[in-house]
C-alpha cells in the first residue's frame, strides 16, 4: 500500500465503518426475486476489522452472489468517513462479488487461526527448551518470597532478626537452622525471608532429592540450575534494597528424612563459592536437632549454626494472645511448656473439647516413651542411654559436655541413633556444645524411670 494512503485505525473507525456498511445494505437491496443476505452490526464491525488489518476491501454480505459494488458509489454513501474509505478503495482498486467477500473473510480467519496456532507451538517449544526452562525458573525465583503464614499470625522473635542479619551479610558457608522439632524453625526462617527476591525453596524427602528438586524447579539438571542461579545473581543487582545480593537455596529437612543428608552437605559446600560462576547461600532448615547434626559442610568452620529455641514466657504470652488466650496463657505454659508446637496443639485440643490437663497427660506419656527409648540406646561402648540420663540429671539444667569421665560422645553419631529410633528425649546444642534433656517433661520422665531399679 502506498505510504500516503496508510491510515492509523482507531476504535471509532471500526464501529462507524461497521454501521456505515449496514447503511449501504439499504442502497443495495436486491430485487424482490433475489434472496437478501442480512448483515448484523457484529458482522459489519468484524469485516471492517479485516479491511483495516489487510487494506483490501472485504465488505459484509450486502448483495446477491452475482452483484458487485462500485467503489465510488460506496465512497459517496459512506459520508463523513469518506477520506478513510477512499484510501482503502484506492489501495484495493477493485470490486468484489459476495462469494469473493465471503472467501476473503474465511481466508483471513483461517490465516489468523494458523498464526495463533503457530505462536502457541512456538511458545510451547520455547518453554520446553533449556533457555525457556531457565527463564521460567528465574521468573519464579525473582518473585518476592511469600511465607506460608500471614504476617499477622506470626509473633516477632529475636532469632528472626539474627537470621535477617546473617542473610544480609552473607559471604560464604552454609547456614544451618537447628532446634527441637516444632520449635518454630520453619516459621522463623520464612519470616526472616519475607519479601526477599532470589529464593528457591525445596523439601528433601529422599536420597535422590537433587533429581526431584531440578524437576520441581523446572530445570533439567545441575547445569541449568546453576545457570539459573547465576542469572538470579545478576538480576538482583536491579533490586539494591533486597535483603540479599546472593541467590538463596532454602532446603527443608523433615524429621522423617534419614537419607540424602550427606549429599546436602556436599552440595552446600560446592555452591558456596564463585567456582560455579555464582555463589549460592544454602540455608538448611532441619526439623529436629538430630537432623541438623547430620549436616556437615566440611567442619564447623564451614557452616553457621543458628539455634531456634523454645519461646520465652513473653513470646508465649504474645503467641497465645493471637489464639484468644491472653488471660489464661499461664495455664497453657504450666501444662505444656514453652515449645510453640505443643502450645499450638493444646489450643487445637481445647477447641475439640480436650482439657489442658488431658493434653498435659498426653504429653507426659509421649515424653516417657521417648525417655525409655533413649535409655535403651548404646550411646558409647562404655556408656548406654540409661547411664547418660543419670549423668544428665546430675548437671541439670546446665547440660552435659561432649567429653566427661574420659568418655567422648560424638554428637553426630548419637543424633543418628536418636533419629533412627525416634527417641528425641535428649538433644545436642551446637552453639553451647552440650547435651540437654529435650524438655522438663523428658527430665521428669527420666527421673521416674531411674527411680525404678
Amino acid at each position: 500500500m502506498n505510504r500516503r494512503h496508510q491510515v492509523r485505525v482507531k476504535p471509532w473507525m471500526v464501529l462507524v465503518g461497521g454501521f456505515s456498511l449496514m447503511k449501504l445494505m439499504g442502497a443495495f437491496v436486491p430485487p424482490p426475486q433475489a434472496v437478501p443476505v442480512r448483515c448484523t452490526p457484529h458482522l459489519g464491525a468484524r469485516l471492517v476489522g479485516h479491511v483495516v488489518g489487510s487494506c483490501i476491501m472485504v465488505a459484509p454480505a450486502y448483495a446477491s452472489d452475482t452483484s458487485g459494488l462500485d467503489f465510488q458509489q460506496f465512497v459517496d454513501d459512506v459520508g463523513r468517513n469518506r477520506d478513510f474509505f477512499i484510501s482503502v478503495a484506492t489501495a484495493a482498486k477493485s470490486t468484489f462479488t459476495f462469494g469473493q467477500l465471503v472467501d476473503a473473510v474465511k481466508s483471513a480467519d483461517e490465516a489468523k487461526r494458523s498464526a495463533d496456532e503457530a505462536k502457541r507451538s512456538a511458545d510451547e517449544a520455547f518453554k520446553a527448551s533449556p533457555e525457556g526452562k531457565i527463564q521460567e525458573a528465574l521468573a519464579r525465583a525473582m518473585e518476592p518470597f511469600e511465607p506460608s503464614r500471614p504476617q499477622d499470625e506470626v509473633i516477632q522473635r529475636p532469632v528472626m532478626e539474627t537470621l535477617r542479619q546473617r542473610i544480609a551479610s552473607w559471604q560464604q558457608h552454609a547456614t544451618i537452622i537447628g532446634g527441637r522439632c516444632q520449635s518454630g524453625k520453619s516459621v522463623a526462617t520464612e519470616e526472616a525471608l519475607r519479601g526477599a527476591r532470589g529464593v528457591a525453596r525445596f523439601t528433601i524427602k529422599s536420597a535422590d532429592w537433587e533429581t526431584t528438586m531440578y524437576e520441581e524447579l523446572k530445570v533439567e539438571n545441575s547445569g541449568l540450575f546453576k545457570e539459573m542461579m547465576r542469572r538470579v545473581r545478576e538480576k538482583l543487582k536491579d533490586f539494591p534494597d533486597n535483603l540479599t545480593k546472593f541467590p538463596i537455596l532454602l532446603l527443608e529437612v523433615p524429621r522423617t528424612t534419614t537419607e540424602g543428608i550427606d549429599r546436602v552437605s556436599s552440595t552446600a559446600k560446592d555452591v558456596a563459592t564463585d567456582k560455579i560462576g555464582c555463589a549460592i547461600h544454602v540455608i538448611v532448615s532441619a526439623s529436629s536437632a538430630a537432623a541438623a547434626l547430620a549436616f556437615d559442610a566440611g567442619g564447623l568452620e564451614r557452616q553457621e549454626d543458628i539455634w531456634v529455641g523454645d519461646l520465652t514466657e513473653q513470646e508465649a504470652k504474645e503467641f497465645l494472645a493471637l489464639h484468644g488466650h491472653e488471660k489464661n496463657w499461664k495455664d497453657f505454659v504450666d501444662a505444656c511448656g514453652l515449645r510453640i508446637g505443643d502450645l499450638v496443639k493444646a489450643c487445637e485440643n481445647l477447641k475439640k473439647g480436650m482439657s489442658l490437663n488431658d493434653t498435659k497427660q498426653e504429653y507426659r506419656r509421649f515424653a516417657t516413651a521417648e525417655a525409655v527409648g533413649f535409655m535403651e540406646l548404646q550411646v558409647h561402648p562404655k556408656l548406654n542411654g540409661r547411664q547418660m540420663s543419670h549423668e544428665l540429671l546430675k548437671v541439670y539444667p546446665e547440660g552435659m559436655p561432649e567429653v566427661f569421665n574420659s568418655i567422648r560422645i560424638l554428637p553426630r553419631e548419637l543424633a543418628e541413633l536418636i533419629r533412627n529410633k525416634s527417641c528425641h528425649a535428649v538433644y545436642f546444642h551446637p552453639i553451647k556444645k552440650r547435651f540437654f534433656f529435650a524438655s522438663k517433661l523428658h527430665k521428669e520422665a527420666a527421673e521416674a524411670q531411674l527411680a525404678n531399679p
